[in-house]
């Protein structure tokens, strides 16, 4: 005879749903996977002392501490050294 018309609009609804649910959850994980992505390749720039990186527009440079000699220097603050001064 045929299902009630009750269950037939709730099952566009689960999967509606459902389909919601996979957009969210695909867009999420895509979002970590990208962002690990481009830390780790922010990694490898810095360990391969990369100068570009100064330049590049996905990284900012807040204090540059120490640098070796020629390298170029972005006004912050200045490096202060900071002593352990508690009683044992």
């Amino acid at each position: 005879m045929g299902c009630p018309s009750g269950e037939v609009g709730l099952d566009y609804a689960i999967i509606a749903a459902w389909g919601c649910n996979t957009i969210v959850i695909l867009g999420v994980g895509s979002y970590i996977v990208f962002e690990i992505l481009k830390r780790w390749r922010v990694g490898l720039r810095l360990s391969a002392l990369d100068e570009s990186l100064l330049n590049d527009e996905v990284v900012t440079v807040e204090i540059v501490t120490d640098a070796p000699q020629g390298s170029s220097f972005i006004a912050g603050a200045v490096a202060e050294f900071v002593e352990d001064r508690r009683e044992y």
